[in-house]
């Protein structure tokens, strides 16, 4: 048996706002598993919460665990491998995600792992089950580095892999091992060939969005980006080149979705879902044929989309429309290789709201170089935009990102504590303005936005909003312990 986990760890938008949805990542790789014949369980511990006793009971016949983690629950993904494999110190536990795939030997540091996956895991979590059921080497295995307990294997001749020795004591038993870089596994071209997400492993019952029962089903459609926004770790971990399923495949999804799950919207989580006018029309043009009774999101470039298209979305069912705006200063777009500029900026809105479509537009302050009238523009920018609804953070630079070379190199890093990575605190030092100063500013943002009389009026008129005072109640209130 191979068990998924999803820590229960420092995870902003569920903590603040109560939005929880199903790991779609885990998702991939349990289907995946299952289809070469293993049984698999998803344990999603940011939604059960499970305390350690019920955790083991859950895993206890686990010959491999598998644990997901983002930058700021990478820490907490850690003591949940320490856990297990104190508890199971035979189980092999390897960790991946983003940032595993970007500071592995930071994890494998960690005497409790036994491998990194890098990169896209379906075909090398299978891959890796196979062996170890079978008991064979991992010896030239794609995509994962690792420790060969046994330390009789040499370096491999892959190109570019490197090795280091360690002796290590778990429990009372002494280990000597070696690290193993197998170097990275190709991106996958037929994305067409993955099984859908194993939502049926999944605990449905307790996603919720503002307490309310999840009935929105994330959805990719699409992996890679040929954009390289300078705070996005996206191209890189998936690559540049932009890899897309077929319309026909998408929305056999979608009616898989509507019809086994009782599905009424979806969202659609591609880095650029309309990167491919042509394709978006097909899709479209599918969900119409088989008459879907689904509404669904998407994220956008406001380069990336027209009149026509806008039009062509909202009759397939597109309601909301989800634009990464980021500053009102050329300067500062500029820093993040944006290659946006504010008059498309306004055109794409304008569009969009005329389409009838609800429009999100992201905000990012507190980069090292911006001032005080800097943030100020980005916020009347906003006001003036006025889209449907507005998300601000504040610049995080997580590992792997050009922003977070730079910082490291230029000592701009407040801290190292990942558990702060949650683009909802400064972890960058400002030239201009103190951390206090960003994060006062920050809170100042979501006031000025969501309690301007012309929006609440929108929104009593629309029926929304209770939901919005509790998303802004929710936003603004203090750090919580966290858990285990």
């Amino acid at each position: 048996m191979i068990a998924l986990i999803n820590p229960n760890a420092n995870v902003e938008v569920v903590k603040r706002l109560d939005i929880s949805t199903p790991p779609l990542g885990l998702g991939y790789l349990a289907s995946m598993l299952r289809e070469r014949g293993f049984k698999v369980k998803i344990i999603d511990d940011l939604v059960e919460k499970l305390s350690l006793s019920d955790l083991f009971k859950r895993i206890k016949d686990a010959l491999i665990i598998g644990i997901t983690s983002t930058t700021p629950t990478f820490n907490t993904a850690l003591r949940y491998a320490c856990a297990i494999k104190r508890r199971f110190p035979h189980a092999f536990i390897i960790l991946g995600g983003v940032h595993a795939t970007f500071m592995p030997y930071q994890a494998l540091k960690n005497d409790c792992v036994d491998a990194v996956c890098i990169g896209e895991g379906e075909y090398t979590l299978a891959e890796l089950a196979e062996r170890i059921e079978a008991e064979r080497s991992l010896e030239n295995l794609r995509g994962i580095i690792y420790k060969d307990r046994n330390g009789n294997s040499n370096n491999n001749d892959m190109g570019g892999c490197d090795s280091n020795s360690k002796v290590i004591t778990i429990g009372n038993q002494i280990t000597n091992y070696k690290i193993i870089n197998n170097g990275p596994r190709d991106f996958i071209q037929d994305l067409d060939a993955l099984p859908f997400p194993a939502f049926d492993l999944m605990p449905l019952n307790a996603y919720t969005v503002l307490g309310h029962r999840l009935e929105h089903f994330p959805m990719i459609t699409s992996r890679g980006c040929p954009f390289a926004c300078r705070y996005c770790s996206s191209s890189l971990f998936l690559g540049r080149r932009f890899r897309a399923r077929s319309p026909k495949n998408v929305v056999d999804e979608i009616e898989w979705l509507v019809n086994d799950f009782k599905a009424r919207h979806i969202a659609f989580s591609d880095d650029t879902f309309t990167l491919s006018k042509r394709r978006v029309v097909e899709i479209c043009d599918e969900i119409e044929a088989r008459k879907l009774d689904i509404e669904w999101s998407c994220s956008s470039r406001v380069d990336t989309i027209s009149k026509e298209l806008l039009e062509k979305m909202k009759k397939a069912g597109c309601s909301a429309i989800y634009f990464g705006v980021e500053s009102a200063s050329p300067k500062i777009l500029d820093y993040y290789k944006k290659r946006i500029n504010l008059e498309k900026v306004k055109k794409a809105v304008s569009l969009a709201k005329k389409a009838g479509i609800a429009v999100i537009c992201s905000f990012i302050i507190g980069s090292p170089y911006e001032k005080k009238e800097d943030m100020k523009a980005t916020l009347n920018f906003a006001l003036k935009l006025n889209p449907d609804y507005a998300q601000f953070s504040i610049l995080t630079p997580y590992p792997g990102t050009d922003i977070y070379k730079e910082a490291n190199e230029k000592d701009l890093l407040l801290t190292k504590n990942f558990d702060e990575y949650t683009a909802g605190k400064p972890v960058l030092k400002n030239l201009y303005l103190s951390p206090q100063e960003i994060m006062k500013f920050l809170k100042y943002c979501y006031l000025r936005f969501y309690l301007r009389p012309t929006f609440i009026l929108r929104e009593i008129k629309r029926g929304n909003l209770g939901v919005v005072i509790e998303t802004i109640r929710r936003s603004l209130r203090k750090e919580e312990d966290k858990g285990w």
